[in-house]
């Protein structure tokens, strides 16, 4: 399977030109263009989902800083999931909202706190 970035850049050229043809008043124009398209990828034996491929996402705006309540603090330790295994991302979701936490759930948040907050800083993402 051909990547999007490895046609070449005649073949990427000649099929937007045809591409560009799909907004022809005439329809048939149109389906022609859609066809030739087609049978262009085919031919290279591409597909849609080989060309068309979605743009990387943002990353996010994220910034460590001082929580003020246990739900902040769950929440903040979520914007780095990266950092977080699954059992903690789902025991950060559990806290996110409550107004109280026992005392173990306590150092358990205390600890993913301090972790997420190394990674942050190591990545410049701390205050």
């Amino acid at each position: 399977m051909m990547a999007a970035a490895s046609l070449s850049p005649a073949f990427a050229d000649k099929l937007v030109k045809v591409l560009g043809m799909l907004g022809s008043a005439h329809d048939g124009e149109v389906a022609a263009a859609g066809r030739t398209a087609h049978s262009m990828l085919k031919a290279k034996g591409l597909t849609w989902s080989d060309v068309i491929v979605p743009a990387a996402p943002e990353p996010p705006h994220r910034r460590w800083h001082r929580p003020t309540s246990p739900s902040d603090t769950a929440a903040l330790c979520l914007q780095w999931p990266e950092v977080l295994t699954d059992w903690e991302t789902n025991f950060c979701r559990s806290i996110v909202g409550r107004r109280r936490i026992s005392a173990k759930q306590t150092v358990v948040l205390e600890r993913l706190a301090r972790k997420v907050e190394a990674f942050a800083r190591a990545t410049g993402e701390g205050a």
